[in-house]
C-alpha cells in the first residue's frame, strides 16, 4: 500500500470536512443574524404602531423566538378524581366540581392544603397577576401553562367553598418536531393592525402556553398560543400558524388575521 497517497487522501478528506463544518456554522450564523434583524424590525414596528394608537402594555415582553410544537392530550377520568376524593362531580361545562358544606379555612400555603384533593396538584402553578376571589392555578407543561387545564378556587373570606377542574393528561408532545413560532411581538403586531386590539387599549398580560379544540372523540390537540389579555378581551395567537381566537366571556371566536409572517 503507498502509505504516502493514502496519507495525502485522509488529510483532503479531513480539509474538506473542516470546511463543510465552517460553512454551515456560518449559514447558521447568518440566519440568526437575519432573525434577529427582523426581530428588531417587528419591535420597531411595534413601538409605532402602540404610540400611534395609543396602546399601552403593562407585561414585560419576552426577547426572543420561542420553539413550539403541538401536544395531544385527552381529559382525565372521573375515576382518578374520585381516588383523590370521592366528592368530585361532573358539571354542565365539561369539567368537575367538588363543593365543600364545611368550608376549608384558608390558612397557610394554598397548594398544600389543595394538594389532598387534587391529583398530580404539583404540576399546577398561578401565573396570573391579580386572582380575586377565584384563584386559578394551570397545569404546566415544560414550563408553559395549559389554560383548558385549569384549578378554579371558589374562596369566600379565608374560607375555600368550591374547587372547579378540567384536568387533561398530556400523551405527547411532540418533541422532535419543534420549530421556530412567532413571537409576542409578532402577534400583537398582527392583533392591532388587523384592528382587534383597539386604540387606546390597555394590554394587560402577555403568556405562552397552550389551548386548543377537542378532536376525535375525547382527544384534544393543543396549539402553542400567546395568551394575550386587555381589560376586557383575552386573545388566543397560534404560534404556528398567526391564526387567533377571541375568548369574551367564555365564548370562542376564530379571527382571520394576515398569512404574513412575524419574527
Amino acid at each position: 500500500m503507498d502509505w504516502s497517497r493514502a496519507k495525502s487522501i485522509l488529510i483532503l478528506a479531513f480539509f474538506s470536512l473542516n470546511v463543510f463544518l465552517a460553512y454551515q456554522l456560518l449559514e447558521a450564523k447568518g440566519e440568526q443574524s437575519q432573525t434577529q434583524q427582523v426581530s428588531q424590525d417587528t419591535r420597531r414596528e411595534l413601538t409605532e404602531l402602540t404610540s400611534d394608537k395609543h396602546i399601552d402594555i403593562r407585561d414585560q415582553l419576552p426577547e426572543n423566538t420561542p420553539d413550539v410544537s403541538y401536544l395531544q392530550a385527552e381529559p382525565l377520568k372521573m375515576e382518578s378524581l374520585r381516588k383523590q376524593d370521592p366528592r368530585w362531580r361532573k358539571n354542565s361545562s365539561g369539567g368537575y366540581t367538588l363543593t365543600f358544606r364545611s368550608p376549608l379555612q384558608k390558612t397557610g400555603d394554598l397548594q398544600k392544603i389543595l394538594d389532598r384533593y387534587v391529583p398530580g396538584l404539583q404540576q399546577y402553578k398561578s401565573v396570573d397577576k391579580t386572582d380575586g376571589d377565584s384563584p386559578i392555578l394551570f397545569q404546566m407543561w415544560n414550563g408553559r401553562p395549559i389554560f383548558d387545564d385549569r384549578l378554579t378556587v371558589t374562596l369566600k373570606g379565608e374560607s375555600i367553598t368550591r374547587l372547579e377542574l378540567t384536568p387533561f393528561q398530556v400523551r405527547s408532545d411532540n418533541a422532535t418536531a419543534t420549530r421556530p413560532g412567532w413571537s409576542a411581538q409578532s402577534a400583537l403586531v398582527t392583533l392591532i393592525k388587523s384592528g382587534q386590539i383597539r386604540e387606546g387599549a390597555v394590554i394587560t398580560d402577555v403568556i405562552l402556553g397552550y389551548h386548543g379544540q377537542s378532536y376525535d372523540g375525547d382527544k384534544q390537540l393543543l396549539s402553542p398560543v400567546w395568551r394575550i389579555r386587555t381589560e376586557d378581551t383575552t386573545f388566543y395567537v397560534n404560534a404556528i400558524t398567526g391564526a387567533s381566537e377571541i375568548d369574551t366571556n367564555g365564548q370562542i371566536h376564530e379571527q382571520q388575521t394576515e398569512r404574513g409572517r412575524f419574527n
